[in-house]
């Protein structure tokens, strides 16, 4: 009866840890905002103030929208999705509505380098120990 009731446990407990576990697809949804604290110069001059990340579809998974909204009030948005390149996951951007000064990636991919946790988005500036970081907005 106790080597049944330890078998119970450990499953339930398994069953807990792996629901816990989210994909990066699901860990990115959400909205960021620039941590003004933390980076570089390009951080606060160039990077977005904030980002938005939907899935507009959850049934099918069809579209994952983004948007990035800057301080001098431009934008950029479209659809992203993650690339298998060599043994990391890519954040693909394919931006296709934006402001006039984004006019030259609009209808094109763009690569990013940003790393995603569950709460934050980094992305490295001004050498190795430097990052620009977007803090996840309570859900």
């Amino acid at each position: 009866m106790q080597r049944l009731f330890i078998i119970g446990l450990s499953c339930l407990i398994s069953c807990i840890i792996i629901s816990g576990c989210k994909t990066p697809q699901e860990k990115i949804i959400g909205i960021y905002d620039i941590d003004s604290n933390k980076g570089c110069t390009y951080c606060h001059n160039y990077a977005p103030k904030s980002m938005v990340f939907e899935n507009l579809d959850l049934q099918s998974g069809s579209l994952r929208y983004y948007r990035c909204e800057f301080s001098n009030g431009t934008m950029h948005s479209g659809h992203f999705d993650f690339l298998h390149v060599d043994s990391c996951l890519k954040l693909i951007l394919y931006p296709d509505s934006g402001s006039v000064e984004f006019y030259g990636i609009l209808n094109t991919f763009q690569q990013t380098e940003y790393r995603i946790t569950s709460k934050k988005i980094r992305e490295r500036c001004d050498g190795l120990f430097s990052n620009c970081v977007w803090i996840k907005r309570n859900d």
